[in-house]
């Protein structure tokens, strides 16, 4: 059997030294305890990202990550418009549904939380993890939620939310060409 070798200074990270995966805790997904949620709340929070990526890849939308410390974490192109995607995630529904708080920084932080300005992103995009479910919204408010009875919709057609969004912004996904490179 072929075996692909491990370019110089790429070295498979050591799983039995690596205390955070020495449990595979996360193999329990979404069935973590709060603490394990805290730990690895970044590694959640990219893979939200990714999932939205995704997404936006399926209904054929540009999307280009952003840096670290922005108020939005994509750039997306339609209708010749450039926009600001910001991403939020949640891991546990409640009966309700998902819960979003609309904030930047995090709780443990030097500075806590505290609300985004109206002009630091132009879109949401509402992720529940646990069930691969998106919705985006151009609404602006310190509090979303997604209810559990949406779910079976939005994970069927993810591209109605964002042609809703994009339509509370004036733009038609529908009769606006994206640009090509």
């Amino acid at each position: 059997m072929l075996e692909q070798p491990c370019l110089p200074g790429l070295d498979a990270p050591d799983i039995i030294s690596d205390t955070r995966n020495s449990d595979h805790k996360m193999m329990r997904y979404p069935d973590l305890t709060g603490e394990v949620l805290c730990n690895r709340a970044k590694e959640l929070g990219l893979a939200a990202e990714f999932f939205v990526d995704s997404i936006l890849t399926r209904l054929g939308v540009p999307a280009a990550q952003f840096g670290e410390h922005s108020a939005f974490d994509r750039l997306i192109w339609v209708g010749g418009r450039c926009l600001r995607l910001q991403v939020k995630s949640r891991h546990r529904m409640s009966e309700y549904g998902y819960t979003f708080e609309i904030r930047k920084g995090y709780q443990r932080g030097p500075v806590g939380t505290r609300p985004y300005d109206k002009d630091e992103f132009d879109l949401l995009a509402l992720v529940g993890l646990p069930h691969d479910v998106v919705r985006f919204t151009a609404e602006w408010r310190p509090q979303h939620r997604i209810a559990a009875r949406e779910i079976p919709g939005l994970r069927a057609r993810p591209g109605l939310s964002l042609a809703a969004a994009l339509a509370d912004l004036g733009l038609d996904p529908v009769t606006v060409p994206t640009p090509t490179a």
